[in-house]
């Protein structure tokens, strides 16, 4: 775990990491994504408020799940059966739910900051609405309620409960908002 020094990003955000994603996204690794993610916090767009939707998750999301009829018609269902088979083979350690590889990106991004499980180790975001995403593809949303949300130090701890009535809290580390604005 690498906990984010902002200041140690200042000037790395690159505009054309946001098209390298959509068009390749292999050519980016985790570090250039925390450059970019982190980077960004010293922009003026972020200082105004705005997060550009290449960091968000459910960008993403939504982008995976348009199908265009026209390539459907170019799909050699051959290969398509040859690698479905090469992914039923390999075993899935990922501890992601069903996500795109730029979804993966911003994960991995968010989890080499901490483990989310004190404030010591909070996992870092550049937004709030970044903690939902992550709580939705990790810890899986959908079988939790959440209690109590709350924010002490630039640290916000959300208690989340389980179908059992058992409390988990996970942490984030949001001061780069308060910081900023």
């Amino acid at each position: 775990m690498k906990k984010v020094n902002y200041s140690g990003y200042e000037g790395k955000y690159d505009e054309s990491i946001k098209e390298r994603l959509k068009k390749d996204p292999g050519s980016v690794d985790v570090e250039m994504m925390r450059e970019n993610l982190y980077g960004y916090t010293f922009t003026k767009a972020y200082a105004e408020g705005e997060i550009p939707d290449e960091f968000s998750m459910d960008y993403w999301e939504e982008r995976q799940e348009e199908i265009d009829l026209d390539d459907l018609e170019k799909i050699d269902l051959e290969s398509m059966r040859s690698e479905l088979d090469l992914l039923l083979e390999e075993e899935d350690d990922s501890p992601y739910y069903d996500v795109s590889p730029q979804e993966k990106l911003i994960l991995e991004a968010i989890d080499s900051t901490g483990d989310g499980k004190t404030p010591e180790t909070a996992l870092c975001v550049i937004d709030v609405h970044q903690e939902y995403e992550y709580i939705q593809r990790v810890v899986r949303l959908s079988v939790l309620q959440l209690v109590r949300q709350s924010v002490m130090n630039g640290v916000d701890c959300l208690e989340l409960k389980d179908y059992d009535d058992r409390i988990e809290k996970v942490y984030f580390d949001i001061s780069r908002r308060f910081e900023v604005g």
